[in-house]
């Protein structure tokens, strides 16, 4: 189906199966989708209800909707995260799970972008950007004098699920002795997702230098590296004998080239700790490095070696596992991730370049990536080896596995785009998902007046739910036959769904209520 602009998310509503998507300016949109009709989408809430500028993850828990995303004033932001409580006429009522202390704006913020609920609910999870590419300065035109990173930017920070009104100040510290602080040393973790044994992993870009782009296996306490690192190797501008003409890592084509990569003779010292290095891409895919010596362009899988993790400026998004099993042997439980730019020449040249800048070099990207991790004991960390199974999305940013279909979103800023469905092989022993079994349910008369008699193909549904375009339950009964009626007589005329929930699957269909 077509997307709205700005398209920056996906997640399924678990109280309706429902698909959702958002928008970077923080509308949200419910997706209609019934196998039979063609799909579209529903405005559901504005930044008028959420109250955030900027907008970037979102995630469903039960009855709450969590959502993600800055409020900015001037140079100055607060990251903040918002919940919307489902309530029993279906509505939702929004308040403020966390904020953070003020810290600059500008730069090349990043901002406060994803949040992941626990496996066991306890937990959300949230991502804080970096403001620089490589820690260098970033004044704002002299506004922060010598500021690089923030005490809270960079970091893994963690709440309770239940918490309301929650400070995270911009002292890490405080940070550390609140309980808040996870994890630091990532430049920007976009996306995060937890696999069957509850272990969480992050994937994120590495910046303008050719290094690799990283996936962790993210544990508390841990530092990942950055600033002092990128994609395994060391940043070069530490090095007092530094040029970046002979950098051979350094594209001229970024904008950063030219005025971000110098020695940098005031950079602070790393902190006394043992980095924990990224998970090691052994191939046959998106492995390619560039030589920092030749410049050229090699496989690292065709060498017998590996990288750290991805080929560099894939920019990895969309993390999801096969965390219930469902998926066949090859796929059982393993990982998945999309490529956001698409790939060029041995220079990063590539007539589809979205913004004119260099992007991935030698390397097709724009795909969907089979990630089969394995742990290695000695090095207590994994490998993995990444198999490209699709390819000829543009610019994909965000994706949600729902039983054994994946959907895809993609994003071009202004630009509308696509959302993609990906049906992957499920294993012998289960059965369709929910997203094959819309069938199931059927309704009629369409359009309807006053009564609507559905059936659900002999099985008694756990709820049966008429729901509006807003995304509201306006009716919610529990059947005891597999089949029966709606009174629909005091309902505006207007556009619903029919939702029916069992143990077996989930269907919905569209209808139409007329006076």
């Amino acid at each position: 189906m077509d997307v709205r602009s700005d398209a920056v998310r996906l997640a399924v509503d678990p109280t309706t199966d429902l698909l959702y998507y958002m928008r970077t300016n923080g509308d949200l949109l419910l997706v209609i989708d019934n196998n039979v009709d063609a799909p579209y989408d529903t405005l559901l809430f504005t930044a008028a209800d959420h109250a955030l500028d900027q907008a970037f993850g979102m995630a469903f828990h039960d009855s709450d909707l969590f959502v993600i995303g800055n409020q900015v004033n001037g140079n100055l932001t607060q990251g903040q995260l918002k919940r919307a409580h489902l309530l029993a006429d279906g509505t939702r009522t929004w308040n403020t799970v966390a904020t953070t202390g003020n810290y600059a704006w500008g730069g090349k913020a990043h901002a406060f972008n994803n949040v992941v609920v626990s496996p066991d609910g306890q937990f959300l999870y949230l991502n804080s950007g970096s403001r620089t590419d490589h820690g260098e300065v970033q004044d704002v035109n002299g506004t922060f004098p010598e500021l690089r990173e923030e005490p809270v930017t960079a970091k893994i920070l963690r709440v309770p699920a239940d918490g309301v009104n929650l400070i995270l100040p911009n002292n890490e510290a405080e940070l550390l002795s609140d309980g808040h602080l996870f994890a630091s040393g990532v430049r920007n973790t976009f996306d995060m997702a937890f696999d069957a044994d509850d272990r969480l992993f992050g994937v994120e870009n590495s910046g303008d230098h050719d290094d690799p782009e990283e996936m962790n296996w993210l544990r508390e306490g841990h530092h990942y590296g950055f600033p002092w690192t990128a994609g395994g190797n060391m940043n070069p501008t530490l090095n007092a004998g530094y040029t970046p003409g002979t950098d051979a890592l350094l594209n001229p084509g970024y904008p950063a080239a030219s005025t971000d990569f110098n020695f940098d003779p005031g950079f602070p010292l790393p902190p006394n700790v043992l980095f924990t290095e990224p998970v090691i891409n052994l191939g046959p895919d998106a492995d390619r490095l560039r030589d920092p010596l030749s410049g050229g362009i090699t496989d690292a899988s065709d060498t017998g070696s590996g990288v750290t993790t991805f080929t560099c400026h894939r920019s990895p998004l969309g993390l999801v596992f096969d965390r219930n099993g469902v998926l066949e042997g090859d796929l059982h439980e393993d990982a998945f991730a999309l490529s956001f730019t698409p790939g060029g020449d041995t220079t990063g040249f590539s007539p589809i370049a979205p913004w004119g800048i260099p992007v991935v070099p030698a390397d097709p990207s724009e795909d969907l990536l089979h990630l089969d991790l394995s742990y290695d004991a000695n090095a207590d960390n994994f490998t993995l080896n990444a198999t490209r199974i699709v390819e000829g999305f543009y610019l994909p940013v965000d994706a949600e596995l729902v039983g054994n279909v994946l959907y895809v979103l993609e994003n071009w800023g202004s630009v509308q785009r696509s959302m993609w469905k990906v049906t992957l092989p499920l294993a012998n022993s289960v059965e369709e998902g929910r997203d094959q079994r819309t069938e199931r349910l059927t309704v009629w008369p369409v359009p309807a007046r006053d009564e609507v008699t559905w059936s659900y193909d002999g099985v008694v549904p756990l709820v049966l739910e008429l729901l509006d375009a807003a995304g509201r339950i306006i009716v919610s009964v529990r059947p005891h036959q597999p089949s029966g009626t709606l009174d629909v007589s005091d309902i505006p005329a207007g556009y619903y769904v029919i939702h029916a929930r069992s143990e077996g699957g989930n269907s919905i269909r569209k209808i139409t209520i007329v006076r």
